[in-house]
């Protein structure tokens, strides 16, 4: 299979490197709320690992000489557009990996092309659930095609998303991207909570790292886009180190808290599935990642939620 690499930004990511909040000296005094989100990153400073980006987003690059796609010509009528972030679970970590039957499609970079595993713009160069899901949409009806960006980074904490995080310029920029592509996103999806749970990340920590990410979000595509919060927590404690033990597994129930209470139907702010119930260790390849089967599982938990935008595709006019 041929790779290439992404970059998706990541030259900006340089510039996020001073913590948010932290003012220089001829910078206007910080806003409570921003030394809040300041505070929250000093606390954590030092205990998040740093993988290297360079080979990290090695992802197949799809069939040779296959053509890309112009992303404005398939933004119309009923089509889902949905920006994916998170950590492995979203990314591409499934094994065996899948290729979509239906009109669902990739968009990495300003470009387009069909959707097959592994999705370009995350970590990984497995599988992953969102071409599964794809399908699971178009054949029941909610849309007539779909649309992801998928920027999901392997190990990743809310920290490094939030403001100040080393992956928060990537998630604006990608936001930007699909709105220059006349690819405004009908959804956000985001599964991510596991290294919080590992790192002993406090919720209310989370809580307001998530709450400043989402109103990034919101800043950035207005009031009528889903953002849809995955709930989980559970990973696979290498101390323990037996796969096979239930033990093994731990899981932090105030911060699957933490994301439920995120949710504002009002604001469009839903949750979306519980993995940590959802996908038991059995049903994890390697003490974390989702089997095939239960990346089935997981895209089949997405549609009562994302079945329930019936006026997104008219945001797309």
């Amino acid at each position: 299979m041929p790779f290439h690499r992404l970059t998706l930004g990541l030259a900006g990511l340089a510039a996020l490197a001073v913590l948010a909040g932290r003012a220089v000296s001829d910078a206007p005094a910080p806003t409570p709320a921003r030394r809040t989100l300041a505070a929250v990153q000093d606390r954590y400073a030092g205990r998040l690992p740093h993988p290297p980006e360079t080979g990290e987003l090695a992802v197949y690059a799809g069939a040779p000489g296959e053509p890309a796609l112009d992303c404005a010509a398939l933004a119309k009528d009923r089509t889902m557009v949905a920006l994916v972030f998170g950590q492995s679970n979203a990314s591409n970590t499934v094994d065996p990996g899948y290729e979509s039957g239906r009109p669902v499609y990739a968009f990495a970079d300003g470009v387009c092309t069909k959707a097959r595993d592994a999705l370009p713009g995350a970590t990984g160069t497995k599988g992953s659930s969102w071409p599964r899901l794809g399908d699971k949409l178009i054949a029941g009806g909610f849309y007539d095609a779909v649309i992801f960006a998928n920027i999901a980074r392997g190990g990743s904490s809310i920290l490094e998303w939030g403001p100040g995080g080393r992956h928060n310029a990537v998630l604006l920029a990608s936001l930007d991207s699909l709105a220059r592509a006349g690819l405004p996103p009908t959804h956000v999806l985001l599964h991510q909570g596991e290294a919080d749970c590992a790192l002993g990340v406090a919720a209310p920590d989370y809580a307001a790292m998530l709450a400043a990410v989402i109103d990034q979000i919101r800043n950035k595509v207005g009031p009528a886009t889903d953002v849809v919060v995955a709930r989980t927590s559970q990973y696979f404690d290498l101390v323990c180190g037996n796969a096979a033990n239930p033990a093994c597994y731990k899981t932090c129930p105030a911060l699957t808290q933490a994301q439920t209470a995120a949710a504002d139907p009002q604001r469009h702010v839903l949750s979306g599935p519980d993995t940590d119930r959802l996908v038991p260790f059995a049903d994890r390849n390697d003490g974390y990642h989702f089997t095939a089967q239960a990346a089935d599982r997981f895209a089949e938990a997405w549609l009562p939620q994302l079945a329930r935008s019936e006026a997104a595709p008219s945001r797309l006019q």
